[in-house]
């Protein structure tokens, strides 16, 4: 009898640490980070736990750690969609509905243009964020783009609506003024209702910002952007088609939220969001993955803006999430991480 208490006491006070198998891939390449002294993050959750690892740095001086908070670029066009969706669904619009409903007449934007076609990103509308104003707009605080209404400063079309698929931020930065102006709320207002406090996301903003606690600084060839960051430019130009900034626990909050419950929109609606085409549906991407003895889907979203880059992708077959961000925009190893990671889950 004593030696069995011995025993069981014994088992009950011994802990077996769990080996992060992701850190180790991430390992790999945290030499390569140093000379340019940026760093990457990333979460992956698989058999419903949460693996959490870093490398490099988030600033000049300081190492990077999981919890940093950075712009999340264009995988703000899948929180934009979301609330269109929701929009549908409350009946205020239709995926048919035109955009000559919310905007005076331009002679560079086609008035017939649905919101279908900009959720698809087959609008043909010219692009204002990179081709147009991306260099001046970042380092000029003033400048013209980073304050006014950028309807008015579209160029002329890429090609007619429907025609193809061709990823542009002007369909995104449209739906996020319709949004306002069907609710007579700002943007930022109607993220923080309806997707920051359900998904109780604490550490997400709908800007980037040098004053915000605990961010990753962007960076680039080494050097330090931080004292060049302006909101303007993250709140106003990048928008609703690039200004969210958070961080790995709230994105996963996210994610989860929107590929697992109603929370946020519907199943049948998450259905038709996730209709592809041109692996591109409304404010949705997916990725066909190959392996030796299959063929599946991941779906997700990915950001560029300066100076940051995230990729992430969910299996809804395992409900395995990967998110993967960096903060530096012109990094080459995110792929490369997630690639191993995706093979590690099979």
């Amino acid at each position: 009898m004593i030696l069995i208490t011995i025993n069981c006491y014994s088992q009950s006070k011994t802990k077996i640490k769990e080996t992060n198998k992701f850190q180790e891939i991430l390992d790999i390449y945290s030499d390569s980070l140093q000379l340019n002294k940026y760093g990457i993050v990333n979460l992956t959750k698989h058999q419903n736990k949460i693996f959490k690892s870093e490398i490099g740095w988030s600033s000049e001086t300081e190492k990077m750690t999981s919890n940093k908070i950075f712009n999340i670029g264009s995988l703000t066009k899948l929180f934009t969609s979301v609330l269109i969706l929701q929009e549908i669904e409350n009946g205020k619009l239709k995926l048919n509905d035109t955009i000559g409903s919310f905007f005076l007449e331009n002679k560079n934007v086609d008035s017939k243009i649905t919101i279908e076609q900009l959720l698809r990103h087959q609008s043909g509308l010219g692009e204002i964020a990179v081709d147009s104003v991306l260099n001046n707009s970042f380092v000029n605080y003033e400048y013209k783009y980073n304050h006014c209404f950028l309807y008015n400063q579209i160029p002329n079309k890429q090609f007619n609506k429907g025609e193809k698929f061709l990823y542009t931020n002007t369909n995104y930065q449209l739906l996020g003024y319709i949004l306002e102006i069907i609710n007579d709320e700002p943007y930022s207002k109607i993220v923080e209702e309806r997707i920051f406090k359900p998904c109780k996301m604490k550490n997400s903003y709908t800007y980037f910002s040098k004053t915000l606690k605990n961010i990753a600084h962007p960076m680039f060839n080494g050097e330090d952007l931080i004292k060049q960051v302006n909101y303007k430019f993250y709140y106003n130009l990048a928008f609703s088609a690039g200004c969210i900034s958070s961080n790995l626990n709230d994105l996963e909050l996210f994610f989860s939220s929107l590929y697992e419950t109603n929370k946020l929109i519907s199943r049948e609606t998450f259905i038709k969001m996730t209709e592809f085409q041109d692996d591109y549906g409304l404010g949705i991407q997916r990725i066909k993955v190959k392996s030796k003895n299959k063929e599946y889907y991941l779906i997700g979203h990915s950001g560029d803006n300066i100076s940051f880059k995230i990729r992430n992708w969910y299996n809804p077959k395992t409900k395995d999430l990967i998110i993967t961000i960096s903060n530096q925009m012109g990094e080459k190893y995110i792929g490369k991480i997630n690639n191993e990671i995706i093979k590690d889950l099979e």
